[in-house]
């Protein structure tokens, strides 16, 4: 059974149990009830037909009158003492005379009965009304809680089963759409699908936004697992296909210990290879998806920026100078990792693609309530059609204009990494004037 219909069916049995409940603490207080006064109600509808006799035409109109009601019999006498209309308990017939206004007891049998007798003058003939009713009877208050339960009952049962029903589907219809994305996603149809539950019950909306945040990590550790997968496939084929080519040529070509040696240099520089790139691919992608914890502080940039560019050593300078223009006292919130891994693929790039001889200047500089790095170089620039592509993963210019030693993921981490830090990563190039990369620190 659903949870709508044992929601359902549970408010339904707890409204027929209470109404049980009411209705035999009523009767069990009604057979001992005083209030409930027999007597009372017999001289009231005796009342109550004497006010509605009419003689009309030589003849009583009876349309209006009661001979029995809530257990008050009521008989019509004319002068005489001859009946004219009435009603009795099976079996009682009392055998007194008439006396108007007073109320008397009599028994029949072993049940004591009130009587009570009225007299109406109609100046032209008048009538007498007999009432009687039992002393023990409850039937006025009984009557009414009949009537009351019998009515309110059905329509309190219809009202509690449609309305449980209706709370129950508004309220687990957020639940059916949690299940189907979830469903979807799993499948892997869809993993851009998203609740986005704009009404429901407050937990239910809590609950959506939970799962829709859990969806948007699964969709990010997805595709960061496709991309890992994709790039490692792609890079790592050149590599392995030169080891293996060079332990081929060296099995069938190599006779001395200098051809063996040169062999493993081969081997070796393309395991380094790929051990940085794998490193590298790790890195951006643990970073994505913030498997690795890359704790901020807040420290004197200036510092650190001028020590990481004091650390750094290109493979081939080329007769580039470095020149560095930093601003004293620059503090940001950066992990220390991250931010020399920023200045040293900067400084690598202005390296490779640096002219002959050329200039590098790194400038740090406090913008606002954060800090600007600059690297420009006099390189061999950057054209417009290229400068969108520059971050994305293995992108390398052509081989002509700078050596193939790197892996095409400096400027993509650097990129990352600024946005990780709540920044932003840009350039500025023309080709044959070179490159500035801007890095923006909160």
């Amino acid at each position: 059974m659903s949870a709508k219909l044992r929601l359902t069916a549970w408010f339904t049995l707890m409204v027929l149990i209470l109404a049980a409940m009411v209705l035999v603490f009523v009767l069990v207080i009604n057979s001992y009830s005083i209030t409930d006064d027999p007597a009372g109600r017999l001289v009231r509808m005796v009342m109550h037909n004497a006010g509605e006799v009419e003689f009309d035409k030589g003849r009583f109109e009876w349309d209006d009158l009661d001979p029995c009601r809530r257990g008050v019999y009521c008989s019509f006498y004319d002068d005489e003492g001859q009946l004219l209309l009435g009603a009795a308990p099976e079996g009682v017939s009392p055998e007194l005379n008439f006396e108007p206004g007073i109320l008397r007891t009599f028994m029949a049998g072993e049940q004591e009965y009130y009587l009570y007798d009225a007299y109406v003058d109609m100046d032209v003939a008048g009538i007498w009304i007999r009432g009687l009713v039992s002393t023990t009877d409850r039937s006025g208050l009984m009557h009414t809680i009949l009537v009351l339960t019998c009515t309110l009952l059905p329509v309190l049962l219809l009202l509690t089963i449609g309305g449980g029903w209706l709370i129950a589907r508004g309220a687990f219809k957020p639940m059916e759409d949690i299940l189907t994305a979830a469903d979807s996603i799993s499948d892997g149809d869809d993993l851009t699908a998203r609740l986005n539950l704009r009404r429901g019950p407050s937990e239910m909306k809590r609950l959506s936004r939970a799962f829709d945040r859990m969806f948007t990590r699964l969709e990010h550790s997805f595709n960061a697992e496709r991309q890992f997968a994709s790039d490692a496939s792609h890079e790592l084929r050149t590599p392995i296909t030169v080891i293996l080519a060079e332990c081929d040529r060296a099995r069938r070509k190599d006779e001395t210990k200098e051809d063996f040696l040169e062999s493993i240099g081969v081997i070796e520089e393309q395991g380094k290879h790929m051990s940085e790139l794998v490193q590298q691919l790790l890195s951006l992608t643990r970073m994505q998806h913030g498997t690795d914890k890359y704790p901020m502080r807040r420290a004197d940039l200036s510092i650190f920026v001028e020590s990481c560019c004091g650390e750094f050593v290109p493979a081939d300078r080329r007769g580039i100078t470095l020149e560095t223009d930093i601003e004293e006292n620059v503090e940001a919130a950066y992990n220390p990792a991250l931010m020399s891994r920023v200045v040293q693929n900067l400084l690598q790039n202005a390296y490779k693609y640096g002219k002959e001889g050329g200039h590098i200047w790194l400038s740090l500089r406090r913008h606002g309530s954060g800090a600007v790095l600059t690297v420009r170089d006099d390189g061999i620039g950057i054209s417009k059609a290229d400068q969108s592509h520059i971050w994305q993963r293995f992108w390398q210019a052509d081989a002509a204009r700078g050596d193939e030693s790197g892996t095409g993921l400096g400027l993509s981490m650097v990129k990352e990494i600024a946005e990780f830090h709540g920044g932003s990563a840009s350039v500025e190039s023309e080709l044959g004037k070179g490159s500035t990369f801007i890095v923006n620190i909160p």
